[in-house]
C-alpha cells in the first residue's frame, strides 16, 4: 500500500520511525515535508511568513500529485486546524484516500478528531505495531471492513462505525526500543538538505516527570491507565550503532539528542560518555532536568562532547514550581548547575515559562533576578501554551484564567498560540518586552543589567521596545549564535529556514515540478 506522511516544521521522530517500520513491512512509504514558515514555530513571526508559506490548497494539490492510497498526519494542537483544512480538501478531491491521524492531539482527543467525517482512523499512542496492522486490515478487508473489526482485532486504532466511535484502547507499545528499526531520515534530507548537517536522535521515549503543562505528563498517566510503561531507554550500544551508521551515511557536523530528559540514569550516562567519546566524538546538544545532574554527570557530559545544554527550570519562584508546575527543583541547586556547566565550557540555556495561572509581578522580578545572578548563556522564554487534558488547565480554571468555553476551544485547536513568538502570544507590552529584559539580565553584569531592565520598562521606552520585540528576539538570538561556535543549533535553524524558503518558492512558481 502506498502511504504518504505529512509533516511540517522540523523532523518528527514518530514519522521517521514509522517510515522505516512500514518499509520493513513491505509498504511503499512517502513523505510530504511542508517547509512553510507558517508551520514552523521558529519562523512564524518573520514579517514575510506569508510569502514563504503554502496555502492548504497548494499542500493538498502537492500531496495528490504523489497518488497516495493513504495519508497519515501526526497531529499537534498548534497545527491541528491547518491539518484538518488539508484533510477536508484531500477528501473532497479524492474520497477514496484513506486518512489516518496520530500524534498527541489524536491520542488524547480521538473523539474530537474522528468528529471530522473526513478522518477515517485515529491511531492512539505509538504506532509501530498498530499502523502496519491497520494497513494490512485495509488491504485484506477494505476500509469499511477494517472499521468493523472487533477492538481486540485492531488494538489502538479508533474509528467511527455505524454512527458510533469504536474504542480500541491504546496501541501495543514497544517496550524494547532496541528492536525497532532505526528512523528513516533520507526523505527529510531530500526535502531539506540542511537537516543532514545535524543528526537528531532520541535515546529514550517518554519522560519520568509529570509537569502540569506538558503533553508527556498526560500521556504518562494515559499509559499507566493501560498498564504500559511510558518512559523507556535504549541501550547505549543501540544508540551508538545508529550514530555510527549516521556518520557513515550522512556525515553530520553535530548531534542533537531530542530526549525529554537526557541522561536520567547515571550508570547509563557513564557508559554512554565513554562510548560516544571513543566512537562518535561530534559536539552535541541535549536538554535535561536539573534534578538528575551533579558535578559527576556534568563532567561526563562535557568530556563526551556536550557543548550545548538546555535545562528546564520554568520559574524562579519555589511556590509556583511546586503548586502550579509540579516541579521540585531548588533555586540554589539550579544556580550551581548553571555556573558549573559554564565552568566546563558548555553553552548553557535555561527554560522559563511566563503567563502562568496566578502569576504576579513579583514572580517576573524573581525570574529576572535569578537570571541576572546565574547568568546562563541564553534564556528560552516561553509563553504558556495550553495543551489538551493537561493538569494546568484545571489550575487555570480554578484561577479564572480559563473558562469551560476556553477548554473546548483548546481541544478544537482554536486557542493554539506560539510558545515563544510574541505576535501570537496575545499578551500585553509588559510581556512583550520580557525577552529583551531577559537578554539584558544574562548578557550584562549585574551592576548594570538591573538599571537597563528598569529603563526598558519606562513607559515610552516600553512602547518602542514592544513594537520591535519580535525583531529584537530574532536579531539577538541569531547574532549570539554566530558569535559563539558552541551555539550551533540556531545557526542550523537559520540554514534550514533558508532551504525551506527556497523550497516554498519553487513550489509556488513551479507547482508541477518534481
Amino acid at each position: 500500500m502506498k502511504v504518504l506522511f505529512y509533516d511540517c516544521g522540523y523532523e518528527t521522530f514518530g514519522v521517521q520511525y514509522l517510515l522505516s517500520t512500514l518499509k520493513k513491512h513491505g509498504h511503499q512509504a512517502a513523505l510530504f515535508f511542508d517547509g512553510s514558515f507558517s508551520k514552523d514555530y521558529l519562523a512564524q513571526d518573520f514579517f514575510l511568513t506569508g510569502a514563504f508559506s503554502l496555502s492548504s490548497r497548494q499542500v493538498c494539490d502537492a500531496i495528490l500529485k504523489e497518488s497516495p492510497e493513504a495519508v497519515c498526519f501526526s497531529m499537534y494542537t498548534m497545527f491541528y486546524r491547518e491539518n484538518i483544512k488539508v484533510i477536508e480538501l484531500l477528501k473532497e478531491a479524492d474520497p477514496k484516500i484513506v486518512i489516518i491521524c496520530g500524534g498527541f492531539h489524536a491520542s488524547l482527543l480521538p473523539g474530537t478528531v474522528l468528529g471530522h467525517r473526513e478522518v477515517d482512523f485515529a491511531v492512539i499512542g505509538e504506532a509501530e505495531h498498530s499502523l502496519p496492522s491497520l494497513l494490512d486490515a485495509i488491504t485484506r478487508l477494505g476500509v469499511e471492513g477494517a472499521k468493523a473489526l472487533r477492538p481486540e482485532d485492531l488494538k489502538g486504532v479508533w474509528n467511527v462505525s455505524l454512527g458510533a466511535v469504536v474504542d480500541r484502547g491504546l496501541s501495543p507499545i514497544p517496550q524494547d526500543l532496541d528492536a525497532i528499526p532505526f528512523p528513516d531520515k533520507e526523505l527529510y534530507y531530500r526535502a531539506n538538505p540542511a537537516l543532514s548537517r545535524i543528526y537528531t536522535v532520541i535515546a529514550s521515549r517518554g519522560c519520568p516527570y509529570e509537569c502540569t503543562y506538558c503533553n508527556s505528563a498526560t500521556m504518562n498517566k494515559f499509559y499507566r491507565a493501560h498498564r504500559e510503561k511510558y518512559y523507556r531507554v535504549r541501550s547505549v550500544g543501540n544508540v551508538i550503532s545508529e550514530l555510527e551508521a549516521a556518520c557513515r551515511d550522512h556525515h553530520p557536523e553535530h548531534v542533537m539528542f531530542f530526549d525529554d530528559v537526557f541522561g536520567a540514569r547515571l550508570e547509563w550516562l557513564r557508559e554512554f560518555s565513554a562510548a560516544y567519546k571513543e566512537k562518535i566524538g561530534l559536539p552535541y546538544y541535549c536538554q535535561t532536568s536539573p534534578l538528575i545532574h551533579n558535578s559527576e554527570s556534568l563532567d561526563l557530559l562535557a568530556d563526551s562532547g556536550c557543548c550545548l545544554l538546555e535545562f528546564g527550570f520554568q520559574s524562579a519562584n519555589a511556590g509556583v514550581r511546586r503548586e502550579i508546575l509540579n516541579r521540585n527543583e531548588e533555586n540554589a541547586g539550579m544556580m550551581e548547575l548553571v555556573k558549573q556547566a559554564r565552568k566546563r565550557n558548555i553553552f548553557t540555556e535555561l527554560d522559563l515559562i511566563v503567563n502562568l495561572p496566578g502569576e504576579k509581578g513579583s514572580h517576573i522580578k524573581e525570574n529576572l533576578a535569578f537570571v541576572a545572578e546565574s547568568r546562563p548563556h541564553w534564556v528560552n522564554l516561553a509563553f504558556l501554551q495550553f495543551h489538551p487534558k493537561t493538569a494546568i488547565i484545571d489550575i487555570a480554571l480554578r484561577e479564572n484564567m480559563l473558562n469551560k468555553d476556553d477548554v473546548a476551544a483548546i481541544e478544537a485547536g482554536k486557542k493554539a498560540s506560539s510558545m515563544r513568538l510574541l505576535s501570537k502570544s496575545g499578551l500585553g507590552n509588559e510581556y512583550r518586552i520580557l525577552p529583551l529584559q531577559m537578554f539584558l539580565a544574562f548578557y550584562f553584569p549585574q551592576w548594570i543589567s538591573g538599571t537597563l531592565i528598569r529603563v526598558v520598562a519606562a513607559p515610552v521606552i516600553r512602547e518602542i521596545c514592544s513594537a520591535l520585540a519580535s525583531v529584537q528576539l530574532y536579531v539577538s538570538r541569531i547574532m549570539l549564535s554566530y558569535m559563539d561556535k558552541r551555539d550551533f543549533l540556531v545557526r542550523h535553524h537559520v540554514l534550514r529556514c533558508l532551504y525551506a524558503a527556497r523550497w516554498v518558492l519553487r513550489k509556488k512558481v513551479f507547482p508541477n515540478a518534481g
